[in-house]
């Protein structure tokens, strides 16, 4: 029986875990490695952090772990894998079983045959139609040679003000690493919020509160129309709906799409990306896709989403390595699960947005639930705001949402797992998580809002969002009660028109004093006074009374 012949395309993320995997799965195998670029299984995700120079060498986004340069010498050496880099793929004849390859630089033409080929193509950054957007100093972050200009022509231009268009995770990636060069960056967004296909807007409100207090700027719900340019073709700064904005130097961050002309061209199935089976089968069985060049069922919803995420395509790449080899695994799907550091707080979310819940016709609830991230009385503790969003039919958890400069990552990573199996807000307060104050609260977090989400449920815990309290702070039938001690209110104050204060421990004594023609909306720090004080109310009579989500620590309205 003749040796099984692999061939790869793309050698970036899932590309190389394939090939690797499938040598180790078949040692026999003859398995080719195709890059059309400079550089093999490098971490895209960290070239903002090699821009912001928090990352020193270049070579350190390529090495193993033990600091060893992944290159085609080391990957024939390590491995037993035949890599071609600098040459690109551009046909696959299906029935000869054969792709035809280009080098990039002597247009020598090659043909590869194949048993099984696998596309790991990724994902191109989207350009939108903005006059001049290839004018110099504007880029985009795809490859490492991205990186290494964009420092370069930081270091050489002297750059004072950036813009960058797009403010997911790349975009702000790379805000904060041109904020670390000490300049100037405004943010420009489509969107009404930062984030928006990682965060909802509350969270994002919060989160962009804190990243201004960093000096970052933010222009939002915008459209760039126009690259301005000086008489040599050099950017000093853009046009947009909302009027014209300075920079030296613009970072186009406005999305990715899948790489698929490859895959179209040979008669594959298409659908904005490549469709594949569990098994990262295409619609030819024996040409295996992952990767940003596809879509992934999300867990939650059932649909097909476009997860473009290094760890996804590292995923991808071991399931198709066993399955060229003879396995049958499975990819079960993703959750949308994502996580960011911005200065000294991060963000994450799991599941769907509330925007695709509602669409989805759930009947979403939702609760917010600040606290710090271990125990109160231990010293380091930081705060972290949590959102859980649930279907109020069955309390299954639909979307996670975390904020803060507390632990975010870890409770993630716990919602990822626990959401994997559909749990519900029921199962989640009983979840047994590791207990020690130097790690958590008896009640961590995620068990807290557990309980507030089944409150909410149940119909115990009125609450309102911060955007709804803001449209009340000028309302004269809406009284705003401060449960806060004086020392608190001294601190930090809401800005409401109407406004009394009664320290809860007042409250059950004092609430005769309250007007019962007016709507009272109650607050304190973290809320948890909040809920307390709507309970004291109703049991006086009171029932139109609501506490504000979060309280207001994390109040994000200026």
């Amino acid at each position: 029986m003749s040796e099984l012949k692999v061939v790869v395309i793309g050698g970036v993320a899932a590309g190389p875990k394939a090939a690797a995997r499938a040598k180790r799965c078949n040692p026999n195998a003859q398995v080719t490695l195709v890059e059309k670029g400079e550089w093999i299984s490098y971490g895209g995700c960290g070239l903002p952090y090699f821009v912001g120079a928090t990352v020193k060498e270049l070579n350190d986004l390529m090495t193993t772990s033990w600091e060893a340069v992944r290159t085609p010498e080391f990957m024939k050496a390590t491995k037993d894998i035949d890599t071609l880099l600098g040459w690109e793929a551009t046909k696959i004849d299906r029935t000869q079983k054969t792709v035809e390859i280009v080098n990039v630089g002597t247009k020598e033409v090659r043909n590869l045959p194949y048993d099984k080929l696998v596309l790991a193509t990724g994902a191109d950054n989207f350009k939108p139609p903005i006059d001049n957007i290839d004018a110099q100093g504007v880029f985009t972050m795809k490859t490492p040679k991205d990186a290494v200009d964009m420092q370069e022509y930081i270091k050489t231009e002297g750059v004072e003000k950036a813009i960058v268009i797009g403010a997911g995770l790349i975009g702000m990636e790379t805000a904060e690493a041109y904020a670390n060069w000490g300049i100037d960056v405004t943010v420009i967004e489509m969107q009404p919020w930062i984030f928006p296909q990682m965060l909802d807007e509350e969270m994002a409100l919060v989160f962009q509160n804190y990243l201004e207090s960093e000096d970052l700027n933010f222009v939002l719900d915008t459209k760039v129309e126009k690259i301005l340019v000086d008489n040599e073709g050099k950017v000093t700064g853009v046009q947009t709906n909302k009027g014209n904005f300075e920079a030296q130097m613009v970072l186009v961050s406005a999305g990715v799409r899948p790489s698929v002309k490859l895959a179209q061209e040979a008669g594959l199935e298409v659908d904005k990306a490549i469709i594949v089976n569990e098994y990262l089968q295409t619609s030819d069985p024996d040409i295996y896709a992952g990767g940003d060049c596809v879509m992934c069922t999300n867990i939650v919803s059932g649909e097909r989403i476009f997860a473009p995420m290094g760890s996804t395509a590292n995923k991808h790449g071991r399931i198709i390595g066993n399955n060229v080899t003879g396995a049958q695994d499975k990819f079960p799907g993703v959750l949308g699960t994502s996580v960011v550091k911005m200065f000294d707080w991060s963000a994450g979310k799991v599941g769907i947005s509330e925007k695709d819940a509602l669409r989805l016709g759930y009947d979403v609830v939702t609760c917010v639930v600040p606290g710090p991230d271990i125990t109160h009385f231990m010293p380091g503790k930081k705060l972290i705001m949590t959102r859980l969003m649930a279907d109020r039919k069955t309390g299954k958890i639909l979307g996670v949402q975390i904020v803060g400069p507390g632990k975010v990552d870890k409770r993630i990573d716990t919602m990822a797992a626990a959401m994997s199996f559909g749990v519900t807000a029921e199962q989640l307060s009983n979840i047994d998580l590791a207990y020690a104050p130097p790690f958590s609260s008896a009640m961590d977090n995620l068990i807290v809002a557990a309980n507030v989400l089944k409150n909410t449920i149940d119909g115990k815990a009125h609450s309102i969002r911060f955007q709804e309290a803001q449209t009340k702070l000028h309302d004269d039938n809406v009284l705003f009660l401060d449960l806060r001690t004086a020392h608190e209110r001294a601190q930090k104050a809401l800005p409401a028109d109407h406004q009394m204060h009664i320290p809860i421990e007042e409250l059950r004594a004092r609430a005769h004093e309250l007007p019962k023609d007016k709507e009272i909306v109650v607050f304190c720090i973290l809320s948890t006074r909040g809920f307390e004080g709507q309970l004291i109310l109703n049991q006086a009579g009171y029932d139109n009374v609501s506490f504000i989500q979060g309280g207001i620590q994390f109040w994000p309205f200026k």
